[in-house]
């Protein structure tokens, strides 16, 4: 009997501690500078997510993880916005919208309120020219 209570305070501690790092990550995401919630559609499913703009990339992490490595990441130079969608939910809801998105010749969409996704197309309107090349010579 006692050591069924102790493996079930285990397994209570194990769970809480689970709980407690899971929350902490999407906490830490979410509260990142250029952070915004925006769902994944790959592989005929959709996945929560946190995308978050880096200089060079945008990283998008899977909400349900605990790993604090992003599951995607897109080079600025390289992701493309092809189109845009606007979805309504419901009478006095957050606009979402779709965008359809190619990066190196794979398509996806990203789906998100409509303003962040504003701000990630301006991201990538935004992006820095290139390095300057020099003829040789």
């Amino acid at each position: 009997m006692r050591e069924a209570i102790v493996a079930a305070c285990v397994v209570v501690v194990l769970a809480g501690t689970l709980a407690a790092l899971f929350l902490w990550r999407l906490r830490t995401l979410s509260h990142r500078v250029g952070s915004f919630e925006c769902a994944m559609h790959t592989d005929g499913r959709w996945l929560a997510g946190i995308a978050t703009y880096t200089r060079d990339h945008l990283a998008w992490y899977e909400v349900v993880s605990l790993s604090v490595r992003p599951s995607r990441r897109w080079a600025r130079r390289e992701l493309d916005i092809t189109s845009r969608e606007l979805r309504r939910l419901g009478a006095g809801t957050s606009r979402i919208s779709e965008a359809h998105c190619t990066y190196r010749g794979e398509g996806f969409l990203l789906a998100g309120r409509d303003h962040a996704l504003d701000g990630l197309t301006a991201w990538l309107e935004a992006a820095p020219p290139g390095p300057i090349t020099f003829p040789v010579g």
